[in-house]
């Protein structure tokens, strides 16, 4: 070989190295694809900001049992005529301000502390000597109150607390499982791209070495040195092997239009290399041996059957006959000023108390039974519902379980049929070089090395797959039962 040709040779050599370790840095990463769907992807944005919701809108549930504050101004007159009185008036003009605290306890128990202030004006009356035309009132006062049977306790008010927090859940963890499932299916379309780019390779590669094959006993043919039959035989190569290109293309354009479609990118765009598939590690994949956690699917289910219990509870509570004991007891101050009525509000020598009791309830019987028995009733489906969703969610974990490790099983034998094919195949080439064999032997073996190599990007891609497929169950585990 001449000296300039070494040097063209070895100028080729090292530019193709270094467009291949160009390529091979530009390589998009799992990682980076997956943080290009959390960016791009409106579809994962949405169920990520309706889980986010939900998760904020559950802490309604603590508003249940928290103080209130509330507050009153009014101002006013009564001009309605007197029939008898000791004091007879044309008008009462008169303002109330009450300021108060009110709360609701987990036991049952309600609560109201206020402290009104009311100023009363008299026009037009004839008042005896001494006595003003305007005074005010002050009444600081405690209300209690306690249901005895509907809502006994505070059964209704906890199971109020309980469904809307279970409510919320349920809607936090269908979007939890939306999101994850989102992006299991994301990895799942990257490594489907993958291995339809590494099919297309190898059905490239077929393809040039069919296509060389067919040159090489064409040329012989040429010559008189080799059979037509070699040259037919090597034609009928190339045109098989261009349809199974074909049908890779096309399977690597579907992959393609799906890989898009996560990070909201037209169909028909292009994508950069991808990283290639580690044979070595997947092959050294560990199989788990237990189950990371509950799926948000199944999560969502318990929320629900949590929740219909708890709807079961207020329906029920809600038509029982109420029977509530309740009392309150107040200070009472007047004087014409108004400090002075406050000041007079601290002594007891003018209170006022009342104890007493409550009571109500439905007379429509039949219909109180048949929503008790509804209620009952749905509470029962949703448990079962999370039951189920409970049983298959097993089921699930173990069939993926075993076909993760038939998987890693295949790619095993996969690779070994890799290695043979191609051992076998080097072999034919140097026999047919002897002219010990025929090229349709070398046909043969290049049609079986190049289906070995794309059953193991299939293997491969199966595990993939299916470690994508184990981040379902990577929630956290269940809160108690139901």
């Amino acid at each position: 070989m001449k000296k300039s040709d070494i040097l063209k040779f070895s100028s080729l050599t090292l530019i193709f190295a270094a467009l291949l370790s160009a390529n091979s840095a530009s390589a998009l990463s799992l990682n980076e694809y997956l943080g290009q769907v959390q960016q791009q992807s409106s579809g994962y944005k949405a169920s990520s900001e309706q889980a986010e919701a939900s998760a904020l809108k559950s802490r309604e549930a603590d508003l249940i049992f928290t103080p209130r504050l509330f507050a009153n101004a009014r101002i006013g007159h009564d001009g309605k005529e007197q029939f008898a009185s000791a004091i007879t008036y044309d008008r009462l003009r008169m303002q109330n301000y009450s300021l108060g605290v009110s709360q609701d306890f987990s036991f049952g128990l309600q609560t109201k502390l206020s402290y009104a202030l009311d100023k009363i004006q008299v026009e037009g009356a004839t008042l005896p000597a001494g006595m003003g035309d305007t005074f005010w009132t002050a009444t600081p006062t405690l209300e209690l109150t306690m249901p005895l049977w509907a809502n006994g306790f505070g059964r209704s008010a906890r199971a109020n607390e309980d469904l809307t927090r279970q409510q919320n859940k349920a809607e936090q963890y269908g979007a939890q499982a939306q999101n994850q499932g989102y992006m299991v299916e994301a990895e799942a379309a990257y490594w489907r791209l993958s291995s339809a780019q590494e099919v297309v390779q190898v059905q490239t590669r077929a393809l040039k070495n069919a296509q060389s094959i067919l040159d090489y006993v064409s040329r012989k043919a040429r010559m008189n040195l080799g059979e037509n039959a070699d040259v037919l035989q090597a034609k009928a190569l190339v045109e098989a092997t261009t349809y199974q290109l074909q049908l890779a293309q096309n399977q690597e354009k579907s992959a393609r239009r799906a890989f898009n479609t996560y990070i909201n990118k037209g169909a028909e765009e292009s994508v950069p290399s991808l990283e290639s598939i580690n044979y070595g590690s997947l092959e050294k994949v560990a199989v788990p041996t237990a189950k990371p956690g509950d799926r948000y699917d199944v999560k969502a289910a318990e929320a629900q059957a949590r929740l219909a219990k708890s709807s079961a509870t207020l329906v029920a509570e809600r038509n029982k006959p109420s029977v509530d004991l309740y009392g309150s007891y107040a200070l009472n101050g007047r004087d014409e000023e108004m400090n002075e009525a406050m000041k007079n509000a601290g002594y007891t020598q003018h209170d006022t108390a009342f104890v007493g009791v409550r009571m109500s309830m439905p007379l429509n019987f039949s219909a109180t039974s048949d929503a008790k028995a509804g209620a009952l009733k749905a509470q029962r489906a949703a448990e079962l519902s999370y039951q189920y969703k409970q049983f298959t969610q097993e089921q699930d974990w173990t069939n993926l379980v075993q076909q993760l490790g038939e998987a890693k099983e295949n790619l095993r034998l996969a690779t070994n049929i890799v290695n043979a094919q191609k051992a076998k195949l080097e072999n034919e080439r140097t026999r047919l070089r002897q002219g010990r064999t025929t090229t349709y032997q070398v046909l043969l073996f290049e049609q079986d090395f190049s289906q070995s190599e794309v059953n193991r990007v299939q293997a491969a891609s199966q595990i993939l797959g299916l470690q994508a497929q184990i981040k379902l169950y990577q929630a956290s585990s269940s809160e108690g039962g139901i």
